[in-house]
């Protein structure tokens, strides 16, 4: 597996990015996506991370292969099912 750092090189990040975007970003399952690759970087293994977000490490290394093959773009949360997300009115863009 490629090392954490050499992916960020490679998609034009850094460590602050990573931080940043974990903070600002606008869902939960988002924050929490960025925040496992920050952990990811610092902390180590797939499977201290898992325990540490209470997640399950194959989970985990999925999110982090996803990342290393298409970048910031993979972290984006996709609804497969259930309820719809609600997007306020101002937000969205007539056609």
């Amino acid at each position: 597996m490629v090392e954490i750092a050499a992916m960020l090189v490679r998609w034009q990040m850094d460590f602050s990015g990573v931080r940043e975007l974990m903070y600002r970003s606008p869902t939960a399952r988002k924050r929490k996506r960025w925040h496992a690759l920050r952990l990811l970087a610092q902390e180590g293994p797939t499977s201290r991370v898992a325990e540490m977000l209470e997640r399950d490490a194959h989970t985990i290394a999925i999110g982090l292969s996803d990342f290393d093959k298409g970048g910031p773009e993979t972290i984006a949360f996709e609804q497969t099912s259930g309820r719809p997300i609600l997007i306020p009115a101002e937000q969205v863009t007539p056609k």
